[in-house]
């Protein structure tokens, strides 16, 4: 009897450990950021059906455009900005915003695999689109 619950034993671990899954992450979904310098959220959603982008600053829609694929890094490409993201092996990523945390890197975590977004109206989007301006 022991000798059989030993091997049903070993027989279940074996299943659940072959089905665990090796995959990498994809890009996909909402990802956000801690607080970040004078309380400043970051937010990039991007949807997988066409390779769009949206980024967000407190809630504000600051940029939006597309991505693509490319080994295992994805070009961003906007009208106000060109940079690559490598996902880690916990579907998160860093970004540098020059004029946000003094320039260091900004990690931003996969928080839903759907995306979210804002269609809240504000009046000071050009406030915070300013903040992806290089000069």
């Amino acid at each position: 009897m022991k000798k059989i619950f030993i091997t049903l034993t070993l027989i279940v671990g074996l299943l659940l450990g072959g089905c665990t899954s090796n995959a990498e992450p994809t890009l996909e979904g909402t990802y956000q950021s801690e607080l970040q310098g004078i309380n400043y959220v970051i937010q990039m959603i991007f949807q997988p059906e066409d390779n769009s982008f949206v980024e967000y600053i407190n809630n504000r829609e600051v940029d939006k455009g597309t991505y693509e694929k490319i080994n295992n890094v994805y070009k961003i490409k906007s009208e106000l900005q060109d940079f690559e993201i490598t996902l880690d092996s916990n579907n998160s990523f860093d970004i540098i915003i020059d004029k946000i945390n003094d320039g260091k890197p900004i990690k931003l975590d996969n928080i839903d695999d759907t995306p979210i977004y804002n269609s809240t109206k504000f009046d000071d989007i050009e406030k915070y689109k300013e903040l992806l301006n290089k000069n």
